[in-house]
């Protein structure tokens, strides 16, 4: 369990009234009338769970770009006949999907906002523009799917909108502003009742946290190499606050600090946090050395800067104590990384080898968490006993076949994808498909989702969508006990 180790600042918090998982809505949920679907519940239903979360398997899916989507003037999503109106969420649901990621970010207003549409609209959408709403529509979201049995992983992002005027901040300083600006991104979900399973911070987060993830736009002369050795050392210091992997005890004392405002806001709305998980999202190709910097057998040091010399950091330390006494290896306990194959579309999409080598870089993967996972150790006891601590998680995944020409062969690739997951069960959470109904634009020709496209309704300029068989394949793959648990 996580709530053996000082995960709050303040005995307040530790002593905030604890409900019952079964009032929680990693868990539970009422239906908003403008959100509410066939199979929402009641406002007095709830949705527990099981204590004991052996034997699940997520197949999940991203779906943050749904509701904009809904939102667009004449865009109508169908069943797999393509005939049958149907809301998206359910198709997936009904699929066999039984986990979502939903995003929120700092540059996310709390909302409501109104969604103003344009003809530029369909050309927004292609290139990732078309921003829509607020929190609050990722909420509405959290609730439907939710209600539909599907568990939640929420990602908290900062780190590539931190403004210019924080460059200035101490470490004390932006520690504090990481945790309020952490509060205010979870605080609307817990305020509806929705506490997420999973909590991962930062989107395929690279090699650091602050001004020097990629495309932050902030140049301070230490994070383009010509800064002088002083600049440096004051950033390795913690004289001027760093994210930067170079910095760990800096970078990874955000990371804990915001396990710990978490924890704080879940406790003080009257929830547990024991079934609840945090974890890293890294790029692809970043997650074999990140990871290893954290779970690995040479984990480096949490507690000690260092100048560039290499000689320790003269006077006190920077970072607040109840973040020095943490350690981040026991409250990062989700291992997560983007899986798309590699390629995304074989190089022959009719030979059984190039569809294995297109997952080499996820058996790589999984391959090296599953040795820090066994490294780690077993929980004993609550509500993840027997389960290995660390648990790897593909957050994003997609592969590129042509609809609806080659929809077998995806078939088929999504088959072995999953066979290759399930050897590592044990020390593997499940796999999320990266927004499957985004087949309306541009990234991978629309190709590497689960849906394809339709005419609209009503006539020229409007769209409808429909998904591929391929996510027949990839819900069947889902272990979901308890829904079981709730027949």
């Amino acid at each position: 369990m996580l709530n053996h180790l000082p995960l709050t600042t303040s005995d307040t918090a530790l002593s905030a009234p604890q409900s019952s998982t079964s009032d929680v809505l990693t868990s539970t949920s009422s239906a908003d009338a403008d959100t509410a679907e066939t199979h929402s519940p009641s406002a007095n239903q709830t949705f527990s769970r099981p204590e004991n979360r052996s034997g699940e398997l997520w197949a999940g899916a991203g779906i943050d770009t749904v509701p904009r989507a809904k939102a667009l003037p004449g865009r109508t999503f169908y069943d797999f006949d393509g005939k049958t109106v149907k809301d998206p969420i359910e198709t997936l649901a009904d699929a066999g999907v039984n986990a979502f990621r939903v995003q929120a970010s700092r540059k996310d207003c709390l909302g409501p906002k109104p969604f103003a549409s344009t003809a530029s609209d369909l050309d927004d959408e292609d290139d990732f523009k078309l921003d829509f709403g607020c929190i609050d529509v990722k909420v509405k979201l959290a609730k439907q799917a939710i209600a539909l049995g599907m568990r939640m992983q929420l990602t908290i992002n900062q780190g590539l909108n931190i403004p210019k005027g924080m460059e200035k901040y101490s470490y004390g300083q932006m520690v504090q502003e990481v945790q309020k600006e952490t509060k205010r991104q979870l605080q609307p979900f817990l305020g509806a009742k929705i506490v997420p399973d999973i909590i991962l911070l930062e989107n395929e987060g690279t090699d650091g946290f602050l001004f020097h993830e990629e495309a932050t736009g902030h140049d301070r002369g230490s994070n383009d190499g010509k800064a002088s050795q002083d600049v440096v050392n004051q950033e390795r210091c913690g004289q001027i606050p760093t994210g930067k992997m170079d910095s760990y005890p800096q970078l990874s004392g955000y990371y804990k600090a915001e396990v710990i405002a978490c924890n704080e806001a879940i406790q003080a709305a009257g929830f547990p946090i024991d079934t609840v998980r945090y974890g890293l999202h890294s790029h692809g190709q970043y997650v074999q050395w990140k990871e290893s910097v954290v779970h690995g057998p040479k984990q480096a040091s949490q507690t000690e800067l260092k100048r560039i010399d290499g000689a320790p950091c003269e006077g006190p330390s920077p970072i607040p104590a109840d973040i020095l006494a943490m350690n981040a290896s026991e409250v990062l306990t989700i291992a997560g990384f983007s899986a798309y194959a590699d390629p995304m579309r074989p190089d022959d999409i009719s030979s059984p080898a190039s569809f294995q080598a297109t997952l080499g870089r996820l058996e790589d993967t999984l391959t090296q968490i599953q040795g820090y996972s066994e490294g780690c150790g077993k929980y004993s006891s609550g509500p993840f006993a027997g389960q290995y601590k660390l648990q790897a998680f593909g957050v994003e995944y997609a592969s590129h076949f042509h609809y609806p020409d080659e929809i077998s062969q995806q078939q088929k690739h999504t088959e072995m994808m999953w066979d290759l997951v399930r050897k590592f069960s044990a020390t593997m959470i499940g796999m999320l498909w990266y927004e499957p109904w985004y087949c309306n634009s541009h990234w991978e020709g629309g190709q590497a989702t689960l849906c394809h496209l339709l005419p609209g309704p009503h006539g020229s300029g409007q769209l409808g969508e429909a998904p591929t068989d391929t996510l027949k394949t990839w819900g069947a793959a889902a272990r979901s006990p308890w829904k079981n648990a709730n027949a």
